[in-house]
């Protein structure tokens, strides 16, 4: 950072410092202790066991055309990857139309069950996924360093703080009994300043996003709670929410549907805040004789861009988590006003359109505080960038000739350094055509 703060950007500080402290006072309030947790009431199922088909035989069944089965039956054999019968082949025998189909070679896991007589039996639970996920995973990590390098390790770091506080902090508050909306709320909140600080630097740029994340957030919080009551979004049309209640007494299942738009707003929302502030700072560099309103109207050209794609990206996330339910509607003949009516698609609705509205807002926000602090930066600050490398520059720095071994300082000298030193060119280039000048301060002098 610079030497000496601006005075608003001493105000977003202070106000990300009370942000924070509040933060952390609430996951210790919430934080769940071991005694709010409920206890099982039965005992770890067994691990599964790993296996690989190694043989198929398709037995012909009785079909029934109106159920539309076929009847037939797959007999596999399938050698046992671990546990107690390593290495030994289980015969399986499974429905053809009641699995997906398996073939020779797919690698699946299996249940493992003793019954009163002592028989051991093997059935086909699902296939083995992790060894792609791991695949996947390091193609991703190894795409993250190549390309975005220091910065995107420090995004990757974030991303696993982030998954840190979902699973240690987040879900275990809400099996502990704590409201679900408040939870999310404070455990966003700490995602989304440790991980924009961590990745973009503490830096004036991040400080205004982060404030106007904020912002944006408690809107979109505001917003929620006011049009998630008002819908009569219950939180029943979720299966799994449902599972949920029977599984932890007392669940409120319509919080629940605000905490996931509360984190789901989030992932968006700081996607928006860091590319406007990034923009409005870019701006800045390129010509720091803008003026706050000057710079707001060209930054918010490019965020009205930001905002058309980000809705639309936020309906098409939100309609291909939902394309079942759309496929299952085709295939009905209830009128459209019924189906917009139903609660399974109206929280959807509820969703992306709060969502949306909290987006909108983030970017004329983000945008407005970007250029306060921006324009109130002193003219020789460095830019933003590089406050971690370097402090304000003395003229003697920005000055040295194009060459020396600091030529990447004057990479990132700002432009007002640039002109600077293309006038002494320009001096030195004359006195070199004209002869030497005379000395000054000795009129009439020989120069000796």
């Amino acid at each position: 950072m610079t030497g000496d703060l601006t005075v608003i950007h001493r105000r977003l500080l202070a106000f990300v410092g009370i942000l924070l402290a509040a933060t952390l006072v609430g996951m210790v309030v919430l934080w769940p202790a071991s005694e709010r947790l409920p206890e099982g009431d039965t005992e770890p199922l067994e691990d599964l066991v790993a296996g690989e088909v190694v043989g198929i035989t398709i037995v012909e069944g009785e079909a029934d055309p109106d159920v539309g089965i076929s009847g037939d039956r797959a007999e596999l054999a399938v050698e046992l990857l671990d546990g107690p019968d390593e290495g030994q082949v289980a015969d399986l025998s499974i429905d053809v139309d009641g699995f997906p189909a398996v073939e020779v070679g797919d690698r699946v896991a299996l249940d493992r069950t003793v019954d009163g007589d002592g028989e051991e039996q093997y059935f086909l639970t699902d296939f083995q996924r992790t060894p792609t996920l791991w695949l996947l995973a390091l193609i991703f990590v190894g795409a993250v360093l190549l390309i975005s390098r220091w910065q995107g390790l420090r995004a990757l770091v974030g991303l696993a703080l982030s998954l840190a506080v979902v699973v240690l902090f987040i879900v275990p508050a809400i099996v502990a009994g704590s409201s679900p909306p408040l939870v999310a709320l404070v455990g966003a909140v700490a995602v989304m300043i440790v991980t924009l600080y961590l990745t973009h630097g503490l830096s004036e740029m991040t400080t205004a996003a982060v404030v106007g994340t904020s912002a944006a957030l408690a809107l979109t919080v505001a917003l929620g709670t006011f049009f998630v009551d008002r819908a009569r979004i219950t939180g029943f049309a979720s299966d799994d929410a449902v599972f949920a209640r029977f599984a932890i007494d007392g669940l409120d299942l319509q919080g629940l549907v605000l905490a996931g738009l509360i984190i789901a707003a989030l992932g968006v929302l700081d996607d928006v805040t860091i590319s406007q502030s990034s923009t409005v700072f870019a701006l800045h560099e390129t010509d720091r004789t803008l003026g706050w309103g000057q710079l707001f109207a060209r930054a918010m050209t490019v965020g009205r861009d930001h905002i058309a794609s980000v809705i639309n990206t936020l309906f098409l996330a939100y309609t291909g988590a939902s394309i079942a339910l759309l496929l299952l509607f085709s295939t009905g003949s209830l009128p459209v006003g019924e189906i917009l009516n139903s609660e399974v698609l109206a929280e959807e609705l509820v969703k992306t359109i709060v969502g949306s509205l909290g987006l909108i807002m983030a970017v004329p926000l983000t945008t407005a505080l970007a250029a306060a602090v921006a324009v109130a930066r002193p003219d020789d600050a460095p830019p933003v960038r590089f406050h971690h490398d370097h402090g304000p520059r003395s003229r003697a720095k920005a000055t040295r000739p194009i060459g020396s071994e600091v030529d990447t300082e004057r990479l990132e000298a700002p432009a007002s350094t640039w002109a600077d030193e293309l006038r002494s060119a320009r001096e030195h280039a004359k006195r070199d055509d004209d002869g030497p000048d005379e000395p000054q301060g000795r009129p009439g002098g020989d120069g000796q």
